[in-house]
């Protein structure tokens, strides 16, 4: 019990620690984080801001929903939020940043670069 508590403290951890490293690389108004790629090998695109279906839709470091697209496979966790049936080459608007965080730690956390 206790590793899951501190899977999922490592999990928000390391998500915040990628949203502070990419809001600094970017100072354009429109910003394309790079994919976040998980120990087992799964990868998604998670993206927020002006042009993006995220709340709110500004960039920056805090965000109650974000845009996934394009995973690697296809994840149970993010279905509900599907644009269209090919869940391995959609976009995924408005996911819950808890939801985001549950796929991560489902994939064994952030692969650290």
């Amino acid at each position: 019990m206790k590793s899951i508590s501190k899977l999922k403290i490592r999990v928000k951890r390391d998500f915040q620690d990628w949203l502070e490293e990419t809001h600094n690389q970017f100072t354009s108004v429109f910003v394309v984080r790079p994919r976040i790629e998980c120990n087992d090998g799964f990868s998604m695109s998670v993206q927020g801001g002006q042009f993006t279906y995220s709340n709110p839709r500004e960039y920056g470091l805090r965000f109650e929903s974000m845009e996934v697209g394009f995973p690697s496979e296809y994840e149970e966790l993010i279905r509900e939020y599907a644009s269209d049936g090919d869940f391995t080459e959609t976009i995924y608007p408005y996911v819950p940043t808890d939801v985001i965080l549950e796929v991560i730690k489902k994939h064994g956390g952030m692969k650290k670069k």
